[in-house]
């Protein structure tokens, strides 16, 4: 279950939390500042928490990002043990979770 907020807004800590978490150096980098294909100044990076079992995406364009979080739908293996990439229900859980903060902010996201 992909979870933005009621309000379908991202939880108002995932930027903070994600930043603490890649201080850290407790997640997994699963893609690193992929740019878009129609709007290459937009990037996508996806996360995963280690020790809350949690895919964090976040969207950028420079001047602003956005941030969401979903649980992993994985409990086996552990997310510790994903070290060599995405799985692919992880895989949908994130991507799916990209969509909807596209869908809410490309507005902000395609200008330069």
């Amino acid at each position: 279950m992909i979870k933005i907020s009621a309000a379908d807004e991202p939880p108002p800590d995932a930027k903070v939390r994600l930043e603490r978490i890649l201080q850290s150096n407790t997640c997994i980098v699963y893609h690193d500042r992929i740019p878009d294909r129609e709007f290459p100044h937009v990037k996508c990076s996806i996360y995963g928490a280690s020790k809350t079992n949690e895919l964090f995406v976040k969207l950028e364009n420079g001047t602003v990002s956005f941030v969401g979080v979903a649980l992993s739908l994985l409990v086996s293996p552990a997310m510790a043990d994903r070290i060599f990439g995405l799985d692919v229900l992880d895989q949908e859980v994130a991507f799916g979770l990209a969509e909807k903060l596209w869908e809410r902010y490309k507005a902000e996201l395609i200008l330069e």
